[in-house]
């Protein structure tokens, strides 16, 4: 992943960066002081967020205000998040379907949305387009609720430079961004897209869990887990035998099997079924990031090294000495020269070559011993072009030998897996169902959630009788979240419940709190630390919901009826 820092907004002029308006946002994780100031309800935080850590444009997309936050890479290359500010009163499309596809059309109709943002990279240093929400070249796209409830969009991360982060990265940076604002639920519907294949299909035959489960998203839908896990544990133990044997009358059945055949040659570990293929086929692309922190990983289902990209092993090796970039790709180019050498002198086998054999090799170009020692010690395993060099230990001799593997035909992952999906897993039945599952949801418990001294709280509204019966007819609107002193009494409450209210849905511009709880009134003078506990539901009740209004729930409901 990416160290990124980000800068907080001063009127220093743009070329110059306050070195104390800094901070390091290293793996993506947040400093505690920032955690600590954005401690209170998503719709303060973001307030606080974009007040602190972001810019004011001086322009407008649609009538929406617009902030920029600087994510600084290491390689100081300026990533933008852009948050849009959308009031809803004002908006042309005041309802969400995002909402409705979620489950979450009895909501109330919140007043504003946020729209955060990660453009193209080509669009970086360009004003947002009008149309930002119909593009489909965004990296990131996620709307939040001033509620707190919202929606992961699309995500597609930054592909082709490792000075980036990609699709898993954009994904992890959203969640601790919405860890960080205190979101209470997000949704993420169709956003696993890669290409035109599901990363949750490919990703589950080949993990045996969909792609956002890794970031605690659930299912969310129609479909049980139990009939999912069982379609994902069907496919994953398909035999790679099987497949070639019934795709002969596929018209593409040269094809399969020339894949399959040129990634078991470059396999070290036996490739027997189609999770195994898949598995391998992941670790090796670029694009779903299998590496982190430039360190290669071991793949715990095949025991086989993940192999790493030539930039970012030379990446890694420049972080931890003082040679430049260049004098390190110079020794792994004159490494990679010398294992073709050997494979072609012993007739295209896969023989290994010692440690010592190459550096008396590498010698005769560079005179740098310590540099080739250095670059020795790197090397793990990592591509380059269409090779893979691995260093293992010889059982026989106990030292340490490199070798490489090339693969023929060559290889082109995304379409491969594309080829593999299209022509193989779909064949199966079970395929439509895994890809049927694609309405996750991720939550974010108030329960247990600790603010320094204050308590934190769910204050829902009990309509009454009357309203339940005939305008409200729906499942109830989920409460509000309040952070108060626990020595504040009930009467303290009231107000910061009717302010949070308030402040949050348009039915409630009026509306005023006469009672904290349910068919039991709790007496002002209570102290709220006594009467409930950390992450409680509280009952409010009042009078003033704005009954008339067309915006009230957000699928429409109301103005549908009308």
């Amino acid at each position: 992943m990416a160290s990124i820092v980000l800068r907080k907004p001063s009127n220093m002029r743009k070329n110059r960066i306050n070195p104390e308006k800094l901070f390091l946002y290293d793996n993506f994780a947040f400093p505690d002081f920032v955690k600590k100031a954005l401690s209170g309800a998503f719709r303060d935080n973001i307030r606080l967020f974009l007040h602190d850590f972001a810019e004011i444009q001086n322009y407008c997309v649609n009538g929406m205000p617009v902030w920029c936050t600087s994510l600084f890479t290491e390689n100081d290359v300026v990533c933008p998040l852009y948050t849009l500010e959308e009031t809803v009163q004002d908006s042309p499309t005041p309802f969400c379907n995002y909402c409705e596809l979620s489950g979450w059309g009895h909501h109330f109709v919140c007043k504003r949305k946020y729209h955060f943002i990660i453009p193209e990279k080509a669009d970086w240093n360009e004003p947002l387009d009008v149309d930002f929400a119909e593009l489909e070249s965004l990296k990131l796209y996620g709307l939040v609720h001033c509620n707190g409830f919202g929606h992961l969009v699309c995500i597609h991360g930054l592909r082709y430079n490792f000075n980036f982060f990609g699709a898993e990265d954009s994904v992890e940076f959203w969640d601790r961004l919405c860890t960080l604002l205190r979101v209470r639920s997000i949704s993420a519907d169709h956003v696993s897209r890669r290409g035109s294949v599901e990363l949750n299909l490919i990703h589950g035959i080949a993990y045996g869990k969909s792609w956002l489960a890794k970031w605690g998203y659930r299912f969310n839908g129609e479909i049980t887990e139990d009939k999912h896990n069982a379609a994902i544990r069907y496919l994953s133990k398909l035999s790679l035998d099987l497949i070639i044997s019934i795709s002969m009358s596929n018209r593409n059945a040269n094809r399969i099997k020339s894949i399959i055949d040129v990634y078991r040659k470059c396999s070290t570990n036996p490739l027997s079924t189609i999770s195994d293929l898949l598995k391998f086929m992941l670790a090796l692309d670029s694009r779903i990031d299998m590496v982190a922190n430039g360190v290669p990983k071991l793949n715990l289902e095949t025991g086989e090294t993940i192999p790493m990209g030539f930039e970012k092993l030379v990446d890694s090796m420049r972080k931890s000495c003082r040679w430049p970039a260049r004098r390190l790709e110079h020794v792994l180019l004159v490494i990679v020269d010398l294992l073709k050498e050997h494979k072609n002198e012993n007739l295209g086998r896969d023989c290994g070559v010692s440690r010592q054999q190459l550096r008396d090799g590498a010698r005769r170009s560079i005179g740098d011993t310590g540099l080739i020692d250095f670059v020795l010690k790197s090397i793990n395993c990592f591509t380059v072009e269409n090779q893979i060099i691995r260093r293992a230990t010889n059982p026989f001799s106990r030292l340490a030998e490199f070798t490489i593997q090339e693969c023929s035909r060559g290889y082109n992952l995304s379409v491969d897996v594309w080829t593999v999906c299209e022509n193989v897993v779909a064949m199966w039945p079970e395929t439509k169902l895994i890809l049927e599952c694609d309405h996750f949801v991720k939550d974010w418990p108030i329960a247990g959630r600790v603010v320094g001294q204050g308590l934190v709280l769910e204050c829902k509204v009990l309509p009454s009788f009357d309203e339940l019966e005939g305008q409200l007819g729906r499942r109830l609107s989920p409460g509000e979240v309040v952070v108060v002193k626990p020595w504040m009494t009930v009467a303290d409450l009231k107000m910061v419940a009717q302010g949070a209210l308030k402040d949050t849905y348009c039915v409630m511009d009026e509306f005023e709190v006469s009672q904290i709880g349910g068919l039991r009134k709790i007496e002002n003078d209570k102290v709220v630390g006594s009467v409930f506990e950390l992450g409680a539901q509280v009952w409010v009740r009042g009078r003033g919901l704005d009954l008339g209004t067309r915006l009230r729930h957000e699928d429409g409901g109301w103005k549908m009826k009308g």
